[in-house]
């Protein structure tokens, strides 16, 4: 279903943060009963989606002060926990594409986590939410890596040295929405996780300066959307079970 809204709140349980809207069209197909709320006078799109008795609200949009606002939006909204799904670029050339990656922690190259924790704070997220999320992947036979991302806010003007440094600390993927999101959720003390997808490798690992891969390949999208179709329905039943167990008592 679908319908226009002016509510200022609107009651849900769980919050989902995808990176475009295109993912909620995925998600639409993937559960037909749920309610797309088209906001007026806004860009803004809700799908809430009915689960174990749950209302999650998902809510899509790029770059990591428009993040940390539809974080912010899903907790005004009531949610108790919250998780980022999302692409990402691979700094590690022993990433598999579109093998989801946990977000441990993350480095802030951007400039909207320093408004909700102090400089050199750890940017991390939830243990308890990691756990139910590795739980769902290897209940599935889902490969998986655990891993810390960088965070940036110039995609057109990455710092190679910096990212190269990095990459040899062991951080393993690159996006621009993940410390935002986790930074608003500690400062918040909302439960907090990130699942990336790596859908290209370093570019400096073919002996490039230019870290800033774009995927060419003809199947890319379909693959995409393949690993999307089994990733996310394994993220929402990971956040269920995480609230029922650890929220709602």
């Amino acid at each position: 279903m679908r319908k226009n809204g002016i509510e200022v709140k609107r009651k849900t349980d769980i919050g989902l943060v995808l990176e475009t809207p295109f993912w909620l069209d995925l998600l639409q197909r993937l559960y037909p009963k749920s309610l797309r709320i088209s906001y007026d006078h806004s860009q803004d799109e809700v799908l809430h989606i009915n689960l174990g008795g749950l209302d999650i609200a998902c809510i899509a949009d790029r770059g990591a002060s428009m993040s940390a606002c539809i974080t912010e939006r899903l907790r005004v909204y009531g949610a108790k926990a919250i998780v980022r799904v999302g692409t990402c670029g691979g700094l590690s050339a022993n990433l598999k594409l579109f093998h989801p990656v946990i977000s441990t922690a993350c480095f802030s190259d951007e400039g909207t986590s320093k408004h909700y924790l102090p400089a050199g704070f750890p940017i991390i997220s939830d243990a308890g939410l990691n756990a139910a999320l590795a739980t769902s992947f290897k209940k599935n036979n889902l490969p998986f890596q655990f891993g810390i991302t960088v965070t940036t806010d110039g995609r057109w003007r990455e710092n190679p040295a910096l990212l190269r440094e990095l990459a040899q600390l062991g951080v393993l993927t690159i996006e621009m929405d993940t410390a935002a999101i986790f930074s608003v959720c500690q400062f918040r003390k909302i439960p907090v996780a990130a699942v990336n997808i790596p859908v290209d490798l370093p570019a400096h690992e073919k002996g490039e300066d230019d870290l800033k891969g774009v995927p060419t390949r003809r199947d890319h999208r379909q693959k995409l959307e393949a690993a999307f179709s089994i990733i996310l329905p394994l993220v929402l039943g990971a956040l269920v079970d995480y609230y029922k167990q650890n929220i709602k008592k």
